[in-house]
This record gives structure tokens, C-alpha cells and sequence, in this order.
């Protein structure tokens, strides 16, 4: 079976789309990272067996958080790192989804710096107005957000996932756990939350397109029943911090005309074939780039990283925390086994910069 990169389409089709196409310079530098990922660009890793000496030359990686083939090794360790955090309490997902009418404010780099950062203060001053004023809480939530700007068929679909402890803390330290399967009442907490991204973006002195109609309408919150599990907890961090755009096991087929990409139809809940030529394919996926300095895994209440150690101290104290030692890592994290002798590992010995490697390869072309 055919494995296709983005980095493909991009080679082929990436400078005829800049003729048509005019392109911020965030999107510009993240195509470039892309091309030059995992090629002689960026230099060379030299890495040896620790047992039979077998080297072997693997080309650096751009790193760029937008490229389909990085961020792998950097984002299973945050995931361990937010294990140890997991507590023994229920856990709710409620995912807050902009209106698609606001998609348009996030077209330029410096207004979409500020549409974000006025989603992410208006969702948490939704959820903490809740769990402050609840008669069975009152007391701090802790909440961890993910962005996402993507839907199934990579348009725009801006919403935040937020994995949320059922619990708060109150001012004396006691914690207050919630007992029911679901956090707060949707629609209530949906008006709350469209007065609160309103008040945002005129804050911020943003013109909102159709004010009249998008105060009328109502917006999409969606909550899911608790996670009872703390594992379960660790799969959901895993599943949304690690997703990316579109992985690219989706790109079933590559055409010098069209791109076959596979998505899920949730009107029917099946896996379809969606194809798209190459210059709207890449039109889709540069939409979902970010501007530079946006932070889209954050952290709030006493999940905040001033606060967190101390606060999650006061409640282990009051509750059995589990701390997970035998979830499988499912990525590499730097190390791999020998393909020639099979029982020794790949250790890191060091990088062969560029110039280093185009004068091995012009001494080893001279001699042939």
C-alpha cells in the first residue's frame, strides 16, 4: 500500500499554489519547514547500536507543530508528564464551538491572536462562573483546554476541547467532588458562554460580522457523560493533544490532479472518500495554521501551571490519586532496535551538520 507525505503534495504543487495564492509569512516559513523536514536541508542524526556498532544516518526533523510527521517524541512525553497529574474523580469533556459566522475574523495572523486569546478567557470565565456559583461546588475549577481550528473535512471549525476535573477547591483548601454523570446544563452554560465571547471581541475592539443574528442564534456546547476511569483520562489527553490537522494516514491517493483524503461523516457516523485538487487541498490545510505565539494546550484554574503543584498537593491529600505507571507508549521516544542484529538498541551519538555531509557527499562522488 502507497504511503503519501504532506511534504509530496507540497513539492509538487506548493509553487504554483504561491502564484494564485497570497499566503501570511507564518504560512510561508510553516510550508518551508515542511519541505525541508527529514531531508538533507537540516543536517543528519548519526546514530549506533549499543551492541553490534551498526550506525545508521537519520535526517532532522523541522519540528514545526504543524507538520504531520513531528512533534511525535515532545508531545508523548507531555503526556506522561500530565499521568502523574491524573486524579481519582470523575472527568468531564465539554467541547465549546464558535459560530461558523467568526471564522472570517481569524483570516488575518494579529486579529486571529486575538479571537483565540478571547475564546480561551471566555471559556474559562464560563466554566469558573459555574463552578463558583453552583450550590454544590462553589470553589475553583481546574481545566485543561486544547484548540483545535479543524473539522473532519479540514474546514474550519474552530472549538475548544476541554478535559475538566469533577471537582473544585474551595478558599480553604477543602475539596468538593461532583456526583452527577453530567458538570453543568448545557444551554445555560452555552448562553453564558456567547455573552462572555461577545463581550471579548468587543473588548478587543473586533467588529463582529452579523451581531444581530449570532446574538439570536444559539451556540453549540457539547458535554459527554463523566470518565469514570483514570486511564480513560490519559487516552482522552492522548486523542485530542496529540491530534493534529489530518494525520497522514488519511491521504489515501495522490494525482498530479487530485488528492483522495478519508473522513468521517458524522450525519452517519461512516468513513468516506473526499477528493479535492491539489490547490484547495493545500488551501484547507494552511487555514489551520497557527500564528506565531498561540498557545493551543492551555491550563486553567488549579490545573494553572503558578498554582498547580501546590493546589494538586492539597487535594491528594483529600483523595486517592493514582498515579499511572503502565500505560503503553505507542510512539518511540528516541530509541529504536537494531535492524541488523535485532537484540541492541539505536543510541544517539550525535548530528552531522549540512556542509559536513555536502563534502562527504562530493569526496564520495569524486571516487566513484
Amino acid at each position: 500500500m502507497a504511503h503519501y507525505h504532506l511534504s509530496d503534495i507540497l513539492q509538487t504543487h506548493y509553487g504554483q499554489y504561491q502564484q494564485h495564492h497570497r499566503l501570511s509569512q507564518q504560512q510561508r516559513l510553516v510550508c518551508q519547514r515542511i519541505l525541508a523536514c527529514r531531508t538533507a536541508a537540516l543536517g543528519q542524526q548519526q546514530w549506533q547500536c549499543n551492541q553490534c556498532h551498526y550506525q545508521q544516518s537519520v535526517f532532522c526533523s523541522c519540528r514545526d507543530r504543524h507538520c504531520p510527521r513531528c512533534q511525535g517524541k515532545q508531545t508523548q512525553a507531555w503526556i506522561e508528564k500530565q499521568q502523574q497529574q491524573v486524579l481519582r474523580c470523575r472527568y468531564f469533556h465539554l467541547v465549546f464551538t464558535l459560530p461558523h459566522e467568526l471564522n472570517g475574523l481569524t483570516h488575518a495572523d494579529e486579529q486571529a491572536k486575538q479571537v483565540y486569546s478571547a475564546l480561551f478567557e471566555a471559556v474559562w470565565q464560563t466554566l469558573s462562573r459555574f463552578g463558583m456559583t453552583r450550590k454544590h461546588l462553589q470553589g475553583q475549577l481546574g481545566c485543561t483546554a486544547v484548540l483545535h481550528t479543524w473539522g473532519q473535512t479540514l474546514t474550519q471549525h474552530i472549538h475548544l476541547h476541554c478535559l475538566i476535573p469533577g471537582g473544585v477547591i474551595t478558599e480553604q483548601g477543602q475539596w468538593r467532588g461532583v456526583k452527577s454523570d453530567y458538570l453543568f446544563p448545557v444551554k445555560a452554560v452555552s448562553t453564558v458562554f456567547k455573552a462572555k465571547m461577545l463581550a471579548a471581541l468587543r473588548q478587543r475592539e473586533i467588529t463582529i460580522p452579523n451581531a444581530n443574528n449570532l446574538i439570536n442564534k444559539p451556540w453549540c456546547v457539547y458535554s459527554k457523560a463523566c470518565l469514570y476511569k483514570a486511564e480513560t483520562v490519559v487516552e482522552y489527553l492522548g486523542r485530542y493533544t496529540r491530534k493534529g490537522m489530518m494525520h497522514e494516514s488519511r491521504l489515501k491517493r495522490v494525482t498530479a490532479n487530485a488528492i483522495d483524503i478519508s473522513y468521517v461523516d458524522y450525519r452517519d457516523n461512516q468513513r468516506k472518500i473526499m477528493q479535492l485538487a491539489p490547490d484547495e487541498f493545500i488551501r484547507r490545510y494552511l487555514l489551520h495554521v497557527l500564528p506565531k505565539g498561540v498557545m493551543r494546550i492551555r491550563h486553567f484554574g488549579f490545573l494553572a501551571n503558578s498554582c498547580r503543584r501546590k493546589k494538586l498537593s492539597q487535594i491528594r491529600q483529600q483523595i486517592p490519586t493514582k498515579v499511572l505507571k503502565d500505560i503503553k507508549i505507542t510512539e518511540p521516544l528516541g530509541h529504536w532496535c537494531c535492524p541488523q542484529c535485532a537484540n541492541g538498541r539505536l543510541i544517539f551519538m550525535g548530528l552531522v551538520p549540512l556542509l559536513t555531509m555536502l563534502a562527504r557527499e562530493a569526496k564520495l562522488s569524486l571516487s566513484g
